[in-house]
């Protein structure tokens, strides 16, 4: 009797231990972040992709400003202003590089996501296309996008849309890709 009674406190406190909630992480953040240098790719596929190739290459990112609020406040989330500066190369041979220069804004859809990754998010980018052959135009592009990993110090993004120039749109319109990532070490 002694040794029943024994196993079932022992298997009770046993349970008991077991059983309690562990604590939950608190992933509700809030907070803003300026200056967040960053690179990536960029590939641009044009209307035009016959004569002019896909035109790709290596992105220089800076993120201006970033605030995360992660509750249920109204608005989105996540919002991004940041600039870029690429050289995109073309898979045709003789055509030159072009530059692409943008500012951009982005805001996740979802107000309150309950994690710190897959957060998907819309904005625009405006800014300016150059070419020694083509000139320079004005441009802008509605995006969708991913925020891979959103963290205080590190954003990883992957986004897509399809570029508006203002001149030579036949020849120039058409879809963007981009892969980035955005860090801070403090």
């Amino acid at each position: 009797m002694k040794k029943i009674f024994l196993c079932l406190v022992f298997s009770s406190l046993t349970w008991c231990a077991f059983a309690q909630d562990a604590p939950k992480k608190n992933i509700h953040a809030e907070f803003d972040r300026t200056f967040m240098p960053g690179g990536g790719f960029n590939v641009l596929i044009p209307k035009s992709k016959d004569s002019l190739g896909t035109l790709s290459g290596g992105m220089v990112e800076f993120l201006f400003y970033t605030h995360v609020a992660q509750n249920d406040d109204s608005g989105p989330s996540h919002i991004r202003l940041y600039g870029k500066l690429n050289m995109l190369n073309s898979s045709k041979k003789n055509i030159t590089d072009f530059f692409l220069y943008a500012v951009g804004l982005d805001m996740s859809l979802e107000r309150n996501p309950k994690r710190n990754y897959f957060i998907p998010y819309f904005g625009l980018e405006m800014g300016g296309i150059s070419n020694k052959n083509f000139g320079t135009t004005l441009q802008f592009t509605p995006t969708l996008g991913m925020h891979v990993v959103s963290r205080q110090n590190l954003f990883v993004n992957l986004q897509a849309g399809y570029m508006y120039p203002v001149n030579n749109f036949d020849l120039l319109q058409g879809y963007a890709f981009q892969g980035g990532v955005n860090f801070s070490f403090w």
